[in-house]
């Protein structure tokens, strides 16, 4: 795995792990707690989509395919921003529509990548971006859950982007015996 790669992930781990014990450790699982940490975590998400797109050597459909999850992070934590105090609805929806869309472009940027270690990383990220997706907008969620399960979602983010940024096995070839 190249190193630009492996920076995007271990940035990405940051503000997933940040959301994930903000909301962990936060006695108020009510909505509006969610939605500001979706908003700030959106946010902070845009950015990183965007400097990974240009950062990597990546092909056009996936460099494209990460613009539009940096536009449509954007996207989602402005229309949370907008709604924030709407209630349970507003933020499942939003987050449900954003995971899902992000979901299913990350699943297309591992699909088009001809790189295998950043086709299983984007793959992975993708799919539990759009399982995310599916159960917030789908699966009818008290507070608790719905937060709590964005919570989780950002904690299994941040460790599988960890892990996958630390990992140096990929990256660098085994030594050879000379002799």
């Amino acid at each position: 795995m190249n190193s630009p790669f492996r920076n995007y992930l271990l940035a990405r781990a940051v503000p997933a792990l940040v959301a994930a014990a903000v909301i962990t450790f936060s006695a108020n699982h009510a909505v509006i707690v969610g939605q500001i940490v979706f908003i700030a975590y959106g946010f902070v998400l845009a950015p990183l989509f965007v400097w990974a797109a240009f950062s990597n050597s990546f092909t056009t459909a996936v460099r494209r395919s990460f613009l539009a999850i940096g536009l449509t992070s954007l996207a989602a934590a402005a229309v949370t921003a907008v709604t924030i105090g709407q209630g349970l609805i507003a933020f499942t929806l939003t987050i449900g529509i954003w995971a899902a869309i992000s979901g299913l472009l990350e699943l297309f940027a591992g699909w088009s990548s001809t790189n295998k270690d950043q086709t299983r990383e984007m793959l992975l990220l993708g799919a539990l971006t759009a399982v995310l997706g599916l159960v917030e907008a789908v699966v009818p969620l008290n507070d608790v859950y719905a937060v709590g399960l964005f919570g989780a979602y950002a904690a299994i983010v941040a460790v599988f982007s960890a892990i996958a940024g630390f990992s140096g096995s990929s990256a660098t070839p085994a030594p050879t015996k000379e002799g």
